[in-house]
């Protein structure tokens, strides 16, 4: 047993009524958590601390830290516990020795000396995290040089321990090393970059080889001819576009896309993706409609911060599936919305374009599936790679926002992208807790 270390001023002791409240409470864990260390070994540790916080009540207040001590020191993780208030350091586990390589004795007498090991590049966004952490949950990768020309990837996630009234007493977080994780998912990058740009040349050059049949090149085709063609170069375009998804994915991956934050009218975009996906609609006979806020003089009001490309390439994909899996004569609405504090997957008010369906539903034993690479649950019903809600996913994440859903087999689906409204969430310094990834 590692003996219990008395801290001279320290804060009092964990009440053992204090709730513990994780960012990912009540959250599914799908392929998208693969970016860090498994989360199942973190919620476990979580699930360890709430329990000591919980466990002897009749007791007394220092067994139930003791046990938080003795669980936390046979960690390799860090854990770190500190008061709400004034951000003193009451208790941090041995483990951040080994992982800063200075001593955990400076953090107990200044809660931010932990900065002076971060890479000067991530120190501010670091310090905010740190400062902010008290208001809210939070989530963040930064670097930490150790010694010359020795940097590791740390990540950490941060969370509030409530008291029995509400009110934030404590701040615990948990930093795990994912240096090794980094380079392997630089190596698997750098593959799939080489394998895509391999297989696009050859494939690109045969469709521009049928192009010339196509034009007449070769004399003038029968309508059968022209018909092969014509589906020849619509398959090499679909493997062409899988090519494309692949690489957007590994760019999610490694948190490398392309974001360009403007004014972006959601109102109208809105608007514009239902007016894309109307005739695809009525070839089925659906019935594709809208529903947005509008002001008193009757004009969308709905203008957030955020990537007026990016917005229309999710919705197009949630309106995309909408169509080609629901059957004719079915209906489709979306519906935009402002979400007040406690209905975002965050703390604060967002935006929330919602696509919903009365299609077949998606089997309960598949839904934690949903957003995993080349997941398809009917191959047969209707074309795709299976990458595009893997890609919106991460798209809306990197945002600052997500996507979540809700299905009944039989009934229908809901996809909702949430967008922040108040100002824009640095992705990774905040993962929300995606809900309703259930059985709706």
């Amino acid at each position: 047993m590692v003996p219990s270390r008395r801290v001279p001023d320290a804060p009092s002791p964990l009440n053992p009524t204090d709730r513990l409240t994780p960012v990912s409470a009540g959250r599914a864990v799908d392929s998208d958590d693969s970016a860090h260390t498994p989360v199942s070994a973190q919620e476990q540790l979580l699930a360890d601390v709430a329990g000591a916080l919980h466990a002897n009540l009749a007791r007394g207040f220092l067994e139930g830290e003791e046990r938080i001590r003795q669980i936390a020191e046979a960690l390799s993780d860090v854990v770190l516990l500190s008061d709400a208030a004034s951000g003193q350091v009451f208790f941090v586990n041995a483990a951040y020795e080994r992982m800063w390589g200075r001593p955990r004795a400076d953090l107990y007498a200044n809660p931010l000396a932990l900065l002076e090991g971060v890479h000067p590049e991530d120190r501010d966004r670091v310090r905010d995290a740190l400062t902010g952490q008290r208001r809210e949950d939070f989530d963040i990768e930064f670097r930490v040089v150790r010694s010359p020309g020795e940097e590791r990837w740390m990540w950490t996630r941060g969370f509030l321990v409530r008291g029995v009234d509400g009110e934030t007493t404590r701040v615990a977080s948990i930093t795990a090393d994912v240096t090794e994780h980094k380079q392997i998912a630089a190596s698997h990058e750098q593959l799939i970059r080489g394998f895509t740009h391999d297989i696009k040349n050859p494939l690109g050059a045969a469709d521009g080889y049928l192009s010339l049949f196509e034009v007449g090149v070769f004399g003038q085709m029968s309508e059968a001819q022209a018909q092969s063609i014509a589906n020849a170069r619509r398959a090499i375009d679909t493997a062409l576009h899988l090519v494309a998804g692949l690489l957007e994915v590994e760019r999610a991956e490694a948190r490398q896309l392309s974001i360009e934050r403007a004014e972006v009218d959601l109102g109208a975009v809105v608007f514009e993706i239902a007016a894309e996906f109307r005739a695809a609609a009525a070839a089925k006979s659906l019935d594709l409609a809208v529903s947005v806020p509008q002001d008193e003089e009757s004009h969308v009001s709905l203008v957030i911060e955020s990537d007026a490309a990016r917005v229309p390439q999710i919705l197009a994909n949630l309106a995309s599936n909408a169509v080609k899996y629901t059957q004719p004569g079915g209906q489709i609405l979306v519906a935009a919305r402002v979400a007040l504090a406690g209905e975002t997957p965050w703390r604060g008010r967002g935006v929330a374009v919602t696509v919903t369906d009365n299609g077949p539903g998606i089997p309960y034993r598949k839904q934690a599936m949903v957003f995993r690479e080349f997941a398809r649950f009917d191959p047969g019903a209707a074309a795709g790679s299976g990458i595009g809600l893997t890609i919106s996913r991460r798209l809306a994440r990197a945002l600052g926002g997500d996507i979540t859903f809700t299905s009944t087999p039989g009934v229908g689906s809901a996809f909702t992208l949430w967008l922040p409204l108040d100002q824009p969430r640095t992705p990774g310094d905040s993962t929300p807790a995606a809900r309703g990834e259930g059985p709706g």
